[in-house]
């Protein structure tokens, strides 16, 4: 068996702010709200001709350029979201494309979005440790903005657009990488965040798009009350299942949903907010990327380093859940 060490992270967000004021001229909210109730204070929105596959490959660019490889070496790519480029094919093909990896096969993930860079990092790990790849893409990207109801302030408030892109490279099971992930769904909570239109059981129709049912849709008490259960019983779940403690981790590394949530999940975990690493209030939620956008900016501003033990944790719409123990 082998193991999935990191060996490069890298991530993109667009060029476009969008502040809790501009939101004040198109919504009934304000700033003091936002920030209080979600910890978000700006969130970045794709350009127009942006599309998700563009954003993944300049995320992936950077990653494997910290990881001092090129395109060549890539065996596979991974994509997680919830916004791909088309319906089919897969987005992943698209991000192969555009970096130029023509030894690589590529597929796409869909997780209900937010779960995707948990659930994608235990995926592309299985694929190494049976010696099937030596060098892995994993890319978690979602362009949030194209599938809001802007005059939906329960949801248009929260979300960013943004990627992300980690390598992983197959190394022997003694060396630094991935110990372990496990993954969990709940399907009693399949209808607390979805979009409702757009798939067979619902198709898009002229009566759906006056509803506006091709527009997400959450409801934000359930999903709270979910994730700040979830969070830190998983954490102390694999750090247990690994016959380690809570102090033997570094660091916790949680999805960017609500500054509020990491805070009641760290405090429930007994782990001080230092040994965590947050940007929700520069970009947002930005769903499936919003992991590895903290965990890749984490790395590059110091914080974390060579050595550490991380928990990576993630959780959304299914609703499904999961972390990833490494040691980087």
């Amino acid at each position: 068996m082998r193991k999935s060490q990191i060996i490069g992270t890298g991530y993109y967000v667009p060029g476009k702010i969008v502040t809790n004021f501009d939101l004040m001229k198109i919504m009934d909210t304000s700033d003091e709200w936002i920030t209080t109730k979600i910890g978000i204070k700006e969130r970045r929105i794709a350009a127009e001709d942006e599309l998700t596959s563009d954003m993944a490959a300049e995320a992936a660019k950077k990653a494997m350029k910290n990881a001092n490889i090129t395109a060549d070496d890539i065996d596979m790519i991974l994509l997680a979201t919830n916004f791909p480029d088309h319906i089919s094919p897969a987005t992943s093909v698209a991000i192969q494309k555009k970096i130029g990896a023509k030894n690589a096969f590529a597929f796409d993930i869909r997780t209900g979005g937010c779960p995707g860079s948990v659930f994608s990092l235990s995926i592309a790990s299985k694929y190494i440790a049976d010696g099937t790849c030596k060098t892995i893409l994993v890319a978690t990207a979602d362009i949030n903005s194209k599938g809001l109801d802007w005059e939906d302030r329960s949801t248009a408030v929260i979300f960013g657009d943004g990627a992300a892109a980690i390598i992983l490279k197959s190394v022997d099971e003694t060396e630094a990488g991935i110990i372990d992930s496990k993954l969990y769904t709940d399907p009693e909570g399949y209808y607390a965040a979805y979009i409702p239109a757009g798939g067979v059981a619902e198709p898009i129709t002229e009566q759906a798009i006056k509803e506006k049912r091709q527009y997400f849709r959450m409801d934000g008490r359930a999903i709270f009350d979910f994730a700040t259960k979830a969070f830190p019983d998983a954490v102390k779940e694999i750090v247990k299942k690994n016959k380690m403690t809570l102090s033997d981790i570094d660091f916790v590394i949680s999805h960017q949903a609500n500054l509020n949530i990491i805070r009641q999940s760290m405090e429930n975990l007994g782990i001080p907010m230092e040994k965590t690493y947050y940007n929700i209030h520069k970009y947002g939620n930005t769903s499936s990327a919003s992991v590895g956008i903290a965990l890749a900016e984490a790395i590059e501003n110091g914080v974390i380093k060579k050595g550490d033990k991380v928990v990576l944790v993630s959780f959304g719409a299914g609703t499904a859940w999961g972390t990833v123990l490494l040691e980087l």
